[in-house]
């Protein structure tokens, strides 16, 4: 297969260059195909240098003094761009000092054979420093860079020859580690002459490239000289001058800062202790090829994972746990087996991982590890239980899971006899949170009775105790039946259930609703049907041992008769006394849905003692609607009925006339009273029972009869077609009228009497003034008068003042005779006379 070529870019002051005509910095030759705005925005920014203050103020004027700004760094769109610019003196006007840059620009497709190699990044020799404008702009791509073994020498030696021991040497990897993730840059000032500190830096960053895994070497960005500290792009560390890192010196306060000339290194928070993969690289700067071998180990295990996880420094801290405990340092397990194992699960139970050969071979490895510790009565602690079955669930190895189940019950059995109580719970707390495994484990325990006995029965009962509501009672109950349906079969488990459950029941304050929600759980709930009915059975029984049937509402009457309805009978036969009282009692009240018409009461309470009564009529009263329906009315006598103490039966019907106003209203009263009239059981013969004609009378007396007053209420209520009511009505309407009316409506005789004395009186003196005076005064002489006939009848037109204040008057006409002496006489008669 063809490799694709590296590509090539120079840069330096020419006369012109690719993208200027005239003389100034450009790019001044480069391989065609190279893309100009990948020149232009990649590389330009990265063709630079500044020589040090040091050597131009002393005018140094040997080119090999001037440290060599070797650069790598890989680009957004993939690529690795590995360049170095160098100083060179004049330029070709001979009058200007310039720098050269060269950049080879290696494909994304090919950039791990140099992550893999560091010689092939730090020994590479063909680098230019110059070119001749005779030779044009193109520049040829090339197949490869060979690279030279740069460091010959004991890498520890070097090191300390630096300054760096072995504190020093864990806080710069950690420093680079860190760096690619914690957006910090590492500027590091080498305590070296200036013209050897860019061989030092390359040095030094080659040890340090060597400790990095693959995937962190993918992005990781280098430059080995610069006059002063600067944020660039895709740079993470950056060697500067002796004497720039200091306040103000283009670097942030919050950067990793490494003055090794001072001696001083800032924002490095590296604690004692804990460092695996540190202590690891340390143990092996001098064996690159020990650290080849984990790089290649972490590539292996992270094939698959998301970048996020591959960049982060505790990956590596963890990986080097598990690489080291592959190659047989035990130790390394033995002293965080918990924490070994949660390495382990968290990556198995990555999305990308879950697969991973390697990870599984190592869960096998732990678990033998496990397997024979506990041969030699070494029990493992509870988080190392929970760890261990996480993994379980994470690879889903069927092998692993029955291998798992035998040790589990192992490490039960021998926790139980050690009398470790804690380690035993642990084992099953950790087991229930996982399903298939604690379904396995209860599976086999169930096989064996001497297991149920020592383990199931007391696991179970500690669960229980742990249980302190209805509502984790039902969810101890699904639980169990989700996860062991084995258990819902056994008597131990019925008998515990039903006994928590009643005494949970025993202290809700809603019991109906509560009952109704347990049977709702048990219609839902699959494979409990055996423990269901018995349960039940138990729960109903309880419910009407401690139900207020008093309190029950219309609704809760409902939910009731339904619940026992659905009861066989051979359910109300293990009923106590009072229970199955209650039950006839709701059953009693219950046949009302379907009677049709008024039931007399004391047909419908014949077989009920007082009390018994009263708790029905309660009922009843409480089933009765609000606002109160027409379809009730039969119902409402039942609740008023009472029988006295000498047997006597009776109805107490002003308190039943003012239950229907109250809870239906003026409307509702009036049809109750109107249906009354209907029913039989308001009657003595063709007449209203006394007492209740008596509580009509208060009804219609109150508010000095307002209800009759008002005008059309009055015509509603006289219109209700019974002589006795009317009779009553006209009695209220007599009883309550203006005191006047009253008097003359029930003396007809007297007023007959003093209407014709009244009328004589008043034609008398009509008659009086009409005779002469004995003497009369003389007249002026007129015209007589021709004289009319006075007729023989006056009618009287005066109609006295109180008249006007009877409904009814008869006030009778007054005639006038002549006497037979020639007087006028008054005569009266009690029939009118027609005018």
């Amino acid at each position: 297969m063809n490799r694709q070529p590296i590509l090539q870019q120079y840069y330096t002051r020419g006369r012109q260059g690719v993208f200027r005509s005239n003389e100034g910095y450009d790019t001044v030759a480069r391989t065609p195909g190279l893309d100009n705005q990948f020149i232009k925005k990649t590389l330009h920014p990265f063709c630079v240098y500044d020589a040090p203050r040091q050597l131009q103020e002393r005018g140094e004027g040997e080119l090999s003094s001037y440290p060599e700004a070797l650069v790598c760094f890989h680009a957004e769109s993939g690529e690795m761009v590995l360049g170095r610019s160098v100083f060179v003196g004049a330029d070709f006007t001979g009058q200007r000092n310039t720098f050269f840059s060269h950049n080879y620009v290696i494909p994304a497709a090919r950039r791990d054979e140099f992550i893999a190699k560091p010689e092939k990044v730090f020994g590479v020799r063909s680098f230019a420093s110059s070119h001749d404008d005779a030779h044009g702009k193109d520049l040829p791509a090339v197949d490869d860079l060979p690279g030279q073994p740069d460091l010959t020498v004991d890498r520890k030696r070097l090191l300390g020859q630096l300054g760096i021991d072995e504190r020093l040497f864990k806080q710069l990897l950690y420093a680079v580690m860190t760096s690619l993730t914690a957006k910090k840059k590492v500027f590091i000032s080498l305590d070296v002459d200036i013209s050897e500190a860019a061989t030092r830096a390359s040095q030094l960053l080659e040890v340090l490239y060597n400790c990095l895994p693959y995937e962190l070497r993918r992005h990781f960005g280098f430059l080995t000289y610069s006059s002063e500290p600067q944020s660039k792009k895709h740079i993470h560390v950056m060697f500067v001058e002796k004497g720039s890192i200091r306040p103000g010196g283009g670097h942030s306060d919050k950067d990793f800062l490494f003055d090794l000339a001072l001696g001083r290194v800032q924002n490095v928070d590296l604690q004692d202790g804990g460092h695996e993969y540190l202590d690891f690289a340390w143990e092996n700067v001098k064996e690159p090829q020990d650290l080849a071998q984990f790089h290649s180990f972490c590539e292996e295990v992270l094939a698959g994972a998301d970048q996020s996880l591959a960049l982060q420094l505790r990956t590596y801290y963890e990986l080097c746990a598990l690489y080291l405990i592959e190659k047989g340092r035990t130790a390394v397990y033995e002293k965080n087996r918990a924490g070994v194992w949660q390495a382990l699960v968290s990556y198995l139970r990555h999305p990308g991982l879950a697969k991973n050969k390697r990870l599984h071979d190592l869960q096998l490895l732990l678990f033998r590890i496990e397997v024979e510790a506990l041969a030699e009565k070494k029990l493992p602690d509870g988080e190392t239980i929970r760890q261990m079955i996480e993994s379980s669930d994470a690879s889903k190895q069927d092998r692993l899971r029955v291998d798992m189940v035998r040790y589990l019950l192992n490490v039960l059995m021998r926790a139980q006899a050690a009398g470790q109580r804690g380690l035993l719970s642990d084992v099953f707390k950790h087991l229930a949170a996982s399903p298939e495994l604690f379904g396995m484990t209860m599976k086999t325990i169930f096989q064996s009775e001497p297991l149920i006995k020592s383990l199931f029965e007391r696991y179970f009962s500690e669960r229980l105790a742990a249980v302190t509501t209805m509502d984790g009672m039902l969810g101890e109950i699904r639980f169990w039946a989700q996860m062991a349906p084995e258990a819902m079969r056994h008597a131990f488990f019925a008998a515990e259930t039903t006994e928590k459950l009643l005494r949970l029941f025993a202290r809700e304050k809603s019991k109906l609703d509560t009952a109704i929600a347990i049977h709702q759980f048990f219609d839902n709930l699959d494979g409990a049907r055996n423990l269901a009915d018995s349960l039940l059975d138990e729960l109903d029984k309880s419910l009407l041992k401690l139900i207020d049937l008093e309190k029950l509402s219309r609704d809760d009457f409902q939910k009731m008769i339904a619940l026992l309805e659905e009861k066989p009978q051979s359910f109300f036969g293990t009923l106590d006394v009072a229970s199955r009282q209650k039950q006839e009692m709701l059953m009693n009240v219950a046949q009302l849905r379907e009677t049709k018409g008024v039931l007399h009461p004391t047909e419908f309470f014949r077989k009920w003692e007082r009390e018994e009564v009263r708790i029905q009529q309660r009922i009843i009263q409480n089933m009765l609607a609000s606002p109160l329906d027409t379809e009730d009315f039969a119902h409402v006598p039942l609740v008023f009925y009472h029988e006295d103490r000498f047997g006597q039966d009776g109805f107490q019907f002003t308190e039943m006339l003012d239950f229907v106003q109250k809870h239906g209203g003026e409307e509702t009263l009036f049809s109750f009273v109107q249906w009354t009239l209907a029913q039989r059981l308001f009657f003595e013969g063709k007449q209203l029972l006394p007492a209740y004609r008596l509580a009509l009378r208060q009804l219609f007396l109150e508010n000095k009869a307002e209800r009759l007053r008002n005008k059309e209420w009055r015509k509603r209520w006289s219109a209700l077609r019974h002589a006795d009511f009317r009779k009553l009505l006209e009695e209220v309407r007599s009883e309550t009228a203006n005191p006047l009316a009253k008097l003359f409506r029930h003396k007809k005789l007297m007023l007959s009497a003093v209407v014709v004395l009244m009328g004589a009186g008043a034609v008398a003196g009509y008659m009086l003034s009409q005779q002469k005076p004995l003497t009369e005064p003389e007249l002026p002489q007129e015209k007589p008068v021709t004289e009319q006939p006075v007729p023989d009848v006056v009618q009287a037109e005066y109609v006295p003042a109180y008249r006007l204040m009877l409904e009814e008057p008869h006030i009778q006409p007054v005639r006038q005779k002549t006497a037979e002496n020639g007087t006028q006489d008054l005569e009266s008669t009690d029939k009118p006379t027609a005018p």
